[in-house]
């Protein structure tokens, strides 16, 4: 099957969110510094200003430019945004600061072909970063995609055919190549300023002139690159919030705000093919915040699956209830998240079905009627010669032991 692979160029995720926290700075050069420029904004990279350079040296190119730090967290929880949009449309992304990569080898069965397909990754990633949108390049090696994204405009999609590669690098200049600025000078001294004249040269004069570095560019001139993508981890943990009209102490409010929160949460677990191995119920109180925890029996990924979880952590909510205050919201996370299980466990193996059937009933019964209606057999060691000494019968449980509601710190007034 013959790779296809999306280059998404988009701005700085760390000047996304400056802009965020700062709209009235959208469009101004604006320059995030950390010791040395770490991002700038395309007002700023106009009059010369780079990555790298000194503070010094911007204030000299670019005397009214905005000096901002990053912010570390609004980039983290831009990123696990941009990254949970992504997965949800493609199988495999590879995420950096200013590029995402994604694989659209094969097919999907949602989407027709692979225009549609490239489409909605952008739909997708344009919707995470807000109003800025990116510039999109489809291609069968990751060095033609991002050229092709580097040669597209924002919110359009350029798409190199396979085996066109070379033809649509030929009529491009030489210094777009990722080579040293030593090799590019002197093939500019040669009198080679595009790259199609590069590809034409012979991969062993280029490498007894400058090495393997010529051989390199030589392939990239013709474009050839095998390097592989790289997935980012998709987030280990989901969250669905769902904030009250004002703050309550009725159940059945919760309980009908809980079950928004699941359906909503198995939703998107559906969606993205995740199953969960462990689920929390935060209440977010006036005074404090309470979190109920739960590991089910077995990995959860729809919205039918999380309810019965959720409506048994509900049944702790008297006496969290009573730490917490009136509730203003609540967050339903899913942990310890992994691809949801696909089994067909009743055709192959009845013994399997039936003890995963056995766990769910007992966590239901459980959660409805209270711990202490269900009895779990144990084989005695000595039962001796009468048949109804041959079990000891213990209190059952429905799952393994969750670790105890905590109560996060006390809120200020």
């Amino acid at each position: 099957m013959a790779p296809r692979l999306l280059c998404a160029r988009h701005p700085h995720l760390g000047l996304v969110a400056a802009w965020r926290r700062h709209p009235e700075l959208s469009g101004e050069p604006v320059v995030l510094v950390q010791e040395r420029v770490v991002a700038a904004s395309a007002a700023a990279q106009s009059v010369g200003v780079r990555p790298g350079q000194a503070p010094r040296t911007v204030r000299q190119l670019c005397p009214g430019a905005v000096h901002l730090a990053p912010d570390d967290a609004a980039i983290t929880a831009l990123r696990a945004a941009v990254l949970e949009a992504l997965t949800a449309v493609v199988p495999a992304v590879e995420l950096g600061d200013e590029e995402a990569w994604c694989d659209l080898s094969g097919g999907h069965a949602l989407w027709r072909d692979e225009a549609s397909w490239a489409a909605a990754a952008a739909r997708a990633l344009t919707a995470a970063l807000g109003e800025h949108p990116p510039a999109v390049g489809v291609a069968s090696n990751r060095f033609v995609a991002w050229m092709a994204a580097r040669q597209g405009r924002p919110r359009h999609i350029r798409r190199v055919p396979a085996g066109g590669e070379a033809a649509f690098l030929a009529p491009l200049p030489v210094g777009l190549l990722p080579a040293d600025s030593a090799i590019l000078a002197r093939l500019g001294d040669l009198g080679l300023d595009r790259i199609g004249q590069v590809a034409a040269l012979s991969p062993l004069d280029l490498q007894r002139q400058f090495g393997e570095a010529g051989a390199a560019v030589c392939r990239l001139a013709r474009g050839q690159d095998d390097l592989p993508l790289t997935p980012t981890a998709a987030p280990r943990r989901a969250i669905e919030r769902v904030v009250l009209d004002g703050p309550v102490t009725d159940r059945e409010v919760l309980h009908r705000c809980a079950r928004r929160a699941a359906a909503g949460l198995g939703e998107r677990l559906r969606a993205r093919g995740l199953g969960s191995g462990r689920l929390a119920l935060v209440l977010e109180g006036e005074t404090a915040t309470e979190v109920l925890e739960r590991l089910p029996p077995l990995a959860v990924g729809s919205a039918e699956e999380l309810w019965p979880v959720v409506f048994g952590l509900l049944g702790g909510c008297d006496a969290a209830l009573r730490r917490t205050g009136p509730v203003a919201a609540l967050r339903l996370e899913a942990g310890d998240l992994g691809i949801a299980p696909g089994r067909q466990a009743d055709l192959w193996r009845r013994g399997d079905a039936a003890r995963d059937a056995v766990a769910q009933a007992v966590m239901r019964v459980c959660d409805r009627f209270g711990a202490a209606t269900v009895l779990r057999p144990r084989l005695a060691l000595d039962p001796g010669d009468l048949p109804e000494r041959r079990f000891r019968w213990e209190p059952g449980t429905a799952a393994p032991a969750a670790p105890a509601p905590v109560a996060a710190p006390t809120l200020g007034p």
